[in-house]
């Protein structure tokens, strides 16, 4: 039996069922709206008219990038370890993506070469916090290039800290945070986004006002695939997953990312605003995250310590982190033939391990807008040595599992 899945972290059924029950009894969606932009406010301490209710978060990353377009200025800086959807927005915006290589210490941007790669031509730079692990120098270039745009991406996290004890989110001009199937709260897509900076909050307001919501079918869809998502995050229906999504992918009814934009194409219905109903299911999360958080953070904990002392793995875990997956990178002198037989045994034990990134540019076979082999050799050698396991709310792995992952990772590993 499949034990693992990487969806509706955050989510349970009595949201879902809260959530039809304001759907049908048709609640003020102003109102609605309303209580995310607040609770989201609440969390980050900062102001509701600060908060963006977006269909996704990679959407308002292009809005922030078209709302601070610059003559001259057409280069927005990236980690090199990121996703397809990312530097699509730079593309959709008509800016070139620079990309700068990660540390292996934190699977972040390198500050070093970050600071060579800044020109006159910078416009943004898209600070990331893979996998929730916090970058902590966010603050110091913000205060060394006031001119340039700073941007987090918190798609991971909901809840990571600095080392002392700042939000990620705040640290920087903007952020944005993904309310995708398999991020740390979903609302099936959506995105919200942080301006901290009042002009940027200004010239965003400008063109979000006027923005449509998702088509009713389009919403429809979403809203099916998030219950099969939902109802399969149990250890006890992990396994149904595959036959509910295809019962959704015959009726018409299961909602993907188009494939149009893993090859770099702009989709239809980009930007949009977070449908109300949408962004009160994300409420009903955000105002329980402290024990959300809580729960996850002891399952990372026992990861930790099934994994310690283990030879030939780093782990990343941190009690300030608030984890997406609980990665597990292999050292650079384990063979791909141990990798992949850790793989298939945990397989054969119903866990199936994620593989978050497996690309620079994530998915493998997406669109690399500007990118060139070989540019980020850090970043492409982690895609090779990286799996994760879910962090979730859900039960899944137990005791007896955890053991088996073990035996297993000392199988290969401690010879």
């Amino acid at each position: 039996m499949i034990k693992t899945a990487f969806t509706c972290n955050a989510l349970r059924l009595r949201h879902f069922f809260r959530f039809l029950w304001v759907w049908v009894n048709t609640c003020k969606s102003g109102k609605l709206t309303q209580l995310c932009k607040e609770e989201t406010s609440q969390f980050f301490g900062i102001s509701p008219d600060s908060v963006f209710l977006f269909g996704s978060a990679r959407m308002g990353l292009y809005s922030l990038l078209m709302s601070e377009k610059k003559e001259g200025r057409d280069e927005v800086i990236v980690a090199g370890y990121t996703c397809v959807v990312v530097t699509n927005a730079i593309k959709y915006a008509d800016m070139k993506a620079v990309y700068i290589d990660v540390e292996e210490e934190n699977l972040n941007i390198d500050p070093a070469l970050l600071r060579e790669a800044i020109s006159d031509k910078t416009s943004a730079i898209i600070f990331t916090h893979n996998y929730g692990i916090t970058c902590e120098y966010i603050v110091d270039f913000k205060k060394e290039f006031p001119e340039i745009l700073i941007i987090e991406d918190a798609a991971h996290t909901f809840g990571s800290v600095t080392k002392d004890g700042q939000l990620a989110g705040t640290l920087g001009d903007a952020s944005f945070f993904s309310m995708e199937y398999s991020k740390p709260i979903t609302s099936g897509m959506g995105g919200i986004i942080i301006v901290n900076e009042a002009g940027l909050r200004g010239r965003l307001e400008s063109c979000y006002e006027g923005l449509p919501y998702y088509p009713k079918m389009t919403r429809l869809r979403i809203l099916a695939s998030l219950k099969i998502h939902l109802f399969s995050s149990s250890r006890y229906n992990a396994f149904l997953k595959r036959w509910m999504a295809g019962f959704l992918y015959v009726t018409g009814l299961l909602y993907k990312s188009p494939a149009m934009e893993l090859q770099g194409e702009m989709p239809g219905h980009y930007p949009v605003k977070l449908s109300p109903y949408f962004a009160y299911l994300a409420y009903l999360q955000i105002r329980e995250i402290g024990a959300i958080n809580e729960k996850k953070d002891r399952l990372c904990q026992s990861y930790f310590n099934t994994l310690k002392d283990i030879p030939g793995i780093k782990q990343y875990y941190s009690s300030d982190y608030n984890f997406v997956r609980y990665p597990v990178l292999f050292e650079r002198n384990i063979t791909g033939e141990k990798i992949l037989a850790i793989k298939d045994d945990l397989k054969r034990s119903g866990i199936v391990p994620g593989e978050w990134f497996n690309d620079v540019v994530h998915p493998k076979g997406s669109y690399r807008y500007c990118y060139i082999d070989g540019s980020c050799p850090v970043g492409e050698s982690v895609t090779g040595r990286m799996i994760n396991f879910p962090v979730t709310v859900h039960k899944q792995l137990n005791q007896r599992d955890l053991n088996r992952i073990r035996q297993i990772f000392v199988k290969h590993l401690a010879e």
